[in-house]
């Protein structure tokens, strides 16, 4: 009885055993089991020929979803195969789509890896029918939509490249081309932020093909944007990609590109949008928003001190070339050195050039003293700056020519040599006796 027991026992085991098997490799589990390992054995050889007949088993036997490399070594054997039946048309097409499936198969079963399937179909299908641009194109764009940032930077830039091409045979028109720069653009930029190795190069990539689209003209981007600005001026993504656009166009005197600037500063005010404001109404000649707007970039905590001194040089410049108002253009040259001591020279330039610029009143030396300190600035650029040598040289020959005469400065009691103060536009400097003899 004991025995018969013990039998039952392991009977019962085995038959469990079964259904489990069973369980997990579905009703034909003997043909499954045996048809998996037989073709594994040869895929490990690099035998795909054999492989073949021997995975369509286990395809066809195994239940859906058993393992992942089901699929994986699907597209290794259909891969093969295709390139076995290059010169049969017919029958490559069909093996095409059987390895597209595989991928399809493989995102549906195992959806964490989708991304990755899903880009290695399109590839593929580039590869094996790659003279389609539109199916290219819509599958390229559906891979975009649905894993968005996420899509390879490649998969963004063969949408370009493939939208591009469909403008120029006039299947679609600017507008999709342009929605599309403008939709791939934060993506990449996202990508960069989020140090994608291969997002900067993809970035230049899909701007030189948007370039060259020959859709980014002004009065495209304007008539196809404008609409959709005044419908929602408070959407930063609409906004931003507005901003992009005509910047990157060129259409800086375009009054969309104001608005869309001001509504971006409006919504997220930064330096870069103060700074776009600025560069914008000193092209419309509006001074005033001008350098307040520049000023609000140079005063932001968040722009480097670097930058911070390239925009006081322009404010410096600015308040000299179109303002006319020395004393400020002088306060704003002085705060340069303290922000990036690299300036130096550049910013005895500016020094020079503004005393030069300046009114003097009084006799033949004190209307002439300006012309000194001018010197004075252009020689300390070159020192400093070896590059702008030449530039200064020809400053100082030129204005060198205006020092007084030595029997004027002698009339003045004032010989070559003296320390002198000079005084012009509100300004005060000490510098050195020179005359022309």
């Amino acid at each position: 009885m004991k025995k018969l027991s013990v039998l039952i026992f392991f009977a019962l085991f085995a038959f469990s055993s079964n259904l489990t098997a069973q369980g997990r490799f579905g009703k034909d589990s003997v043909e499954c089991v045996r048809s998996l390992s037989f073709y594994t054995d040869y895929m490990k050889q690099g035998n795909l020929n054999e492989a073949a007949p021997l995975w369509r088993d286990a395809f066809k036997y195994c239940p859906p979803g058993l393992r992942q490399t089901l699929y994986v070594d699907g597209q290794k054997i259909y891969r093969f195969l295709i390139e076995k039946n290059e010169g049969n048309a017919a029958v490559k097409e069909k093996l095409v789509d059987s390895l597209l499936l595989m991928y399809d198969l493989r995102t549906e079963y195992f959806p964490k890896y989708a991304l990755g399937a899903q880009t290695n179909k399109v590839i593929d299908l580039v590869n094996f029918r790659g003279s389609d641009d539109k199916l290219i194109f819509d599958a390229l764009m559906q891979n975009v939509n649905t894993f968005g940032a996420s899509a390879e930077p490649s998969i963004m830039v063969l949408a370009m490249q493939r939208a591009s091409a469909l403008f120029n045979n006039k299947i679609i028109d600017s507008e999709k081309v342009m929605s599309l720069y403008s939709q791939l653009s934060p993506m990449v930029e996202a990508q960069i932020q989020a140090n994608h190795p291969d997002a900067p190069q993809a970035k230049k990539d899909i701007d030189n093909l948007f370039a060259v689209s020959g859709v980014a003209s002004c009065e495209n981007i304007v008539t196809l944007f404008t609409p959709k600005y005044e419908a929602d001026p408070n959407n930063k993504e609409l906004v931003s990609g507005i901003v992009k656009l005509l910047n990157e166009g060129g259409c800086f005197s375009e009054p969309l590109y104001l608005k869309s600037v001001e509504s971006l500063h409006r919504i997220e005010p930064s330096y870069h949008t103060a700074y776009y404001l600025y560069k914008l109404y000193s092209i419309k000649e509006d001074h005033a928003n001008a350098v307040k707007s520049l000023q609000e970039a140079i005063d932001d905590p968040a722009s480097p001190a670097n930058e911070d001194a390239q925009m006081l040089y322009e404010l410096g410049s600015y308040y000299l070339a179109k303002l006319e108002n020395l004393s400020m253009a002088a306060s704003s040259a002085r705060q340069i050195v303290e922000k990036d001591p690299s300036m130096a020279g550049k910013v005895y330039m500016l020094m020079g050039s503004i005393w030069a610029s300046s009114k003097c009143g009084g006799n033949e030396i004190e209307s002439r003293a300006k012309w000194w300190v001018a010197v004075d600035y252009f020689v300390k650029a070159k020192n400093a700056d070896s590059s702008l040598a030449e530039d200064a040289d020809k400053l100082i020959s030129t204005y060198r020519q205006y020092f007084p005469l030595q029997e004027e400065a002698f009339m003045y009691d004032i010989v070559d040599g003296n320390s002198y103060t000079a005084s012009c536009s509100g300004m005060r400097e000490n510098t050195t006796v020179r005359t022309r003899k």
